[in-house]
Order: C-alpha cells, then sequence, then structure tokens
C-alpha cells in the first residue's frame, strides 16, 4: 500500500479531513490609537487613546492644565475618522464651549484652552 493511501485510510477511519481549514477573521478588533500631549507641560505628559469598534468612544481629562494640548492620530494604528470636542470642567460642570471637529491620519490639532488653569475634557468618537 502506498503512503497516499494509508493517509486517506486512517484519515477516513478517524473522521479528519485531509483539506486546509478555512481562513478565519482575527479575533482582535482594529484598533485605532490618537495620542495627546501637552508641548508645554515639563515633564511633558504624553496619553494613549485607543479605540475600536468594540470601544469606540473614550473621554479623557486633563487635570495638568494644558497650555497648548496637541492630539493626533499615530502612524501605525488603523486608520480611521474620528470625532472629537473639547471643553473646559469648572466646579465639576462640563462647559460644552470647547472645539469640536473632524480628526483623520495625518490630520491632527494643536489647541490653545482659552481658559488656561482649568481641567480640559476631551472625548473621542470613532466615526469610521
Amino acid at each position: 500500500m502506498r503512503r497516499p493511501a494509508v493517509l486517506l485510510a486512517v484519515a477516513a477511519a478517524l473522521g479528519v479531513p485531509l483539506t486546509a481549514p478555512a481562513p478565519t477573521a482575527s479575533a482582535t478588533p482594529q484598533t485605532t490609537e490618537v495620542i495627546c500631549q501637552d508641548w508645554s507641560a515639563f515633564p511633558q505628559y504624553i496619553r494613549h487613546i485607543y479605540l475600536s469598534p468594540d470601544n469606540p468612544t473614550a473621554v479623557r481629562d486633563f487635570d495638568e492644565h494644558p497650555v497648548n494640548l496637541s492630539c493626533y492620530e499615530w502612524s501605525g494604528s488603523t486608520p480611521a475618522t474620528i470625532s472629537y470636542s473639547i471643553s473646559y470642567v469648572m466646579n465639576d460642570l462640563d462647559h460644552p464651549d470647547g472645539h469640536s471637529d473632524i480628526l483623520t491620519m495625518g490630520h491632527g490639532f494643536a489647541w490653545t484652552p482659552a481658559m488656561p488653569g482649568y481641567v480640559y475634557r476631551a472625548s473621542f468618537t470613532l466615526i469610521s
């Protein structure tokens, strides 16, 4: 008996298919990373914000009183379109009169707060 015939007989007896398994979708969702930092602070602080279809929204408070806040989509992440808004927090109240726009790969923002000395809140939402 030749070897391929033996393999077929053994596979048939065990009920094991000899065909390659079908490719499966990756179990890990595509992740987009937004990096925010205050270039005026020493030491400079950096925040990493991760968005994915499973976790499409993130809210971060910047209690370091940023003078020049810069956020951008990291070039190594999955390209996406992200909406963002920035507001300031005073006496535990969110004042949504900050700035809102769209963040895409290669297009970030640098923002100088109008009310220095307050905590700033940035909200990011994955659009596509």
